[in-house]
């Protein structure tokens, strides 16, 4: 099911074009990473599909419904902005209910305690926010953003300024909440995060999507050959010389002693060929690693 789909979408501010036409698809369940340097035109693309700023071109939808209907959808939508504030003489919890007052959802005090458990702050749902540390104020902007059960949810640096132990928490509610159907939209200056988290990841630039797949397939785009290394068992270089010559005639060999061969091969399949030539030949491999680039490498190169 499309839970997003966008056709040539764009904004214009005066003569300044900030997203250039962009076609994209997110599907339910997905985890999606939306990468881009400041200024690339992430926060003004979100903020057109949460109805914030009006597109200047082309057409979107979510959930169904189109970009002139969002109203019809909105309580199926959760949002945690780039920017959140909140009430500084409220607690958690009267935050949440006031929230979803607002919104007109029919959400229980235990339905809120249980969300402020599910990011960390259940022993904090009575303190007021503006005893908050940073990061604990982005605990409850993530609660803020998945009260009332959403099926989409956009959020912006959802573990930026947490401690590594509540990052963790964080990132596997969101991997619970993808596994029950929801669609999770989000930014991250953490590309290690992004890595392991997100199904897909499209990365803009210069108000353009420059690349968009899996990792595996940003790994393809960006480096065409694919760099093995294989440490083998401490013998003579002659013993599996004959070995090193049949591989030479399908990869290239950039180094190898009687302890490690090092090649680039074109196609992944080409490293199981290896493998079954070298064992074929009696040597024994100890280890295969295979040097692909990482998503900050891709990200910074892209």
């Amino acid at each position: 099911m499309q839970v997003i789909l966008t056709k040539n979408l764009k904004k214009s501010y005066r003569q300044h074009e900030v997203v250039k036409g962009i076609s994209l698809q997110v599907n339910e369940g997905e985890i999606f990473g939306f990468l881009g340097r400041n200024g690339a035109g992430k926060t003004t693309f979100i903020n057109m599909l949460t109805g914030i700023v009006k597109p200047s071109g082309g057409e979107f939808h979510i959930l169904g419904a189109s970009g002139k209907q969002l109203d019809k959808v909105k309580c199926e939508v959760g949002v945690l902005p780039d920017y959140t504030e909140f009430y500084s003489n409220d607690s958690a919890l009267e935050h949440l209910q006031y929230f979803t007052g607002l919104q007109k959802r029919k959400v229980t005090r235990q339905q809120c305690m249980d969300v402020l458990e599910q990011v960390g702050l259940k022993n904090a749902a009575y303190v007021k926010t503006k005893k908050y540390s940073f990061g604990m104020k982005k605990k409850l902007g993530v609660a803020q953003a998945i009260i009332g059960n959403p099926s989409l949810i956009f959020l912006d640096e959802p573990t930026s300024g947490m401690d590594p132990e509540s990052a963790i928490e964080i990132r596997h509610l969101l991997v619970s909440l993808s596994a029950q159907k929801k669609t999770i939209f989000m930014t991250s200056h953490n590309l290690s995060e992004v890595e392991k988290l997100c199904t897909r990841i499209a990365m803009m630039k210069d108000g353009v999507i420059s690349g968009l797949g899996t990792v595996e397939q940003l790994q393809q785009q960006f480096q065409a050959k694919v760099e093995v290394t294989i440490r083998l068992c401490p013998k003579s270089e002659s013993s599996y010389r004959s070995a090193i010559n049949e591989i030479e005639s399908f990869c290239k060999v950039t180094g190898w002693d009687r302890r490690y061969i090092a090649v680039e091969v074109a196609d992944d399949s080409d490293i199981a060929a290896m493998v079954r030539l070298l064992c074929s030949h009696g040597v024994d491999i100890f280890e295969v690693q295979v040097n692909r680039p990482s998503l900050e490498e891709i990200f910074m190169h892209g």
